[in-house]
């Protein structure tokens, strides 16, 4: 295996033309919005769309674009499954053209400083590293601060793993995250009353994501403290 760009080179579609590796991420999209499309009413579609495009700009993430879609009408499984596609995407948007996004105005800089930063981090805790995959994993499936497929990318470079791994790492992640989130968000969502209405659910979405949120700033905050 070859060592391309601080992450190790495992073959495949290395030998592919680069408007291939760009345009094949994007056209597995555009494959799961006809689907969608075959059996969703025409405004359930549109607004799907919308949370696909939500999703891919920061700085919403799934803890948001979940509980939204459900609230407006849109089946829990299937918002799961299109975010978790999307960090599919994602990921392998990143194996295939990191190089690529690092010479993107404003975002391979961000990426560098990252990287750069990261690594300094893992040198003074070398025992992350042997927690790399299952770590990578569970990084990606915390529906908080980007923790997507684009950061997680980022991050199995600096691990050094392969890009096989990294996308199957970011893949499993966001199957994760967006099933659990996207369950619980519906169980909570069958626990309330259907004659309170939409105004009192999405009270008590804000209220549950804001709990959340706060606790984990705290854990982030006095994690911090004692780096």
């Amino acid at each position: 295996m070859q060592q391309v760009g601080g992450i190790t080179d495992d073959g495949g579609a290395e030998s592919w033309p680069g408007w291939l590796k760009i345009s094949v991420p994007l056209l597995l999209c555009g494959v799961l919005l006809i689907g969608a499309g075959l059996f969703l009413p025409a405004e359930q579609w549109l607004l799907l769309l919308c949370m696909m495009v939500a999703y891919i700009v920061p700085p919403l993430g799934r803890e948001t674009i979940i509980p939204a879609s459900i609230l407006l009408g849109i089946p829990w499984w299937l918002i799961a499954f299109t975010l978790a596609f999307l960090d599919f995407a994602g990921g392998l948007f990143m194996a295939w053209n990191f190089p690529l996004v690092l010479r993107i105005p404003y975002v391979g800089p961000w990426i560098q400083r990252f990287m750069a930063a990261g690594r300094t981090y893992l040198d003074r805790r070398p025992w992350l590293e042997r927690l790399y995959f299952l770590g990578l994993i569970g990084f990606v499936s915390i529906p908080f601060d980007g923790s997507g497929s684009i950061v997680g990318s980022v991050v199995g470079r600096m691990l050094g793993m392969t890009k096989t791994e990294v996308l199957f790492c970011v893949t499993s992640g966001g199957v994760i995250g967006s099933f659990v989130v996207a369950l619980g968000i519906d169980y909570i969502a069958n626990l309330i009353p259907a004659e309170t209405g939409p105004g009192v659910s999405l009270a008590a979405f804000l209220v549950i994501g804001t709990a959340l949120l706060v606790m984990y700033r705290s854990y982030s905050r006095a994690r911090g403290v004692n780096a």
